[in-house]
């Protein structure tokens, strides 16, 4: 959805993030791990709330910046919120673009983090293609 493009600039400008039924995202800091090479990172926090309210701040933000009325912009978030719920119930990870990935734990408890909890990174390694089977064999 294209309200969901707002969230991190949202976050970065006012240092949370509160989606209605999910929780408040929160900036602490920047990332003391990452390295000082990289890009200051900024460091998030996550509390979930299912009793969270709708945040009036973030919709009229979302409004302005897709110039459309605020009442749309409240219904998409409605929407993106209750496409979000129904994925977590099922059991999947779901993402918020930019800020980083949910998924429900144990016990039902949801979880946050900033890295996809289902891909593996490894590297893959080149493969040795014996000499009988090269490409300059076919040549």
């Amino acid at each position: 959805m294209k309200i969901a493009q707002h969230f991190r600039a949202f976050l970065e400008r006012y240092d949370y993030l509160q989606l209605s039924q999910i929780g408040r995202f929160q900036v602490v800091d920047e990332n003391p791990a990452a390295p000082e090479s990289e890009h200051s990172t900024i460091w998030v926090i996550f509390s979930a709330d299912k009793d969270q309210a709708t945040d009036p701040e973030l919709i009229a933000f979302i409004s302005n910046n897709m110039k459309i009325d605020t009442f749309i912009a409240a219904s998409d978030l409605s929407s993106f919120i209750s496409s979000l719920k129904e994925l977590l119930i099922q059991g999947f990870e779901v993402e918020i673009p930019g800020i980083g990935y949910l998924h429900y734990e144990h016990d039902n408890v949801l979880k946050f983090s900033g890295k996809n909890i289902y891909k593996k990174t490894t590297q893959k390694s080149w493969k040795r293609i014996p000499s009988g089977m090269s490409s300059s064999f076919w040549l």
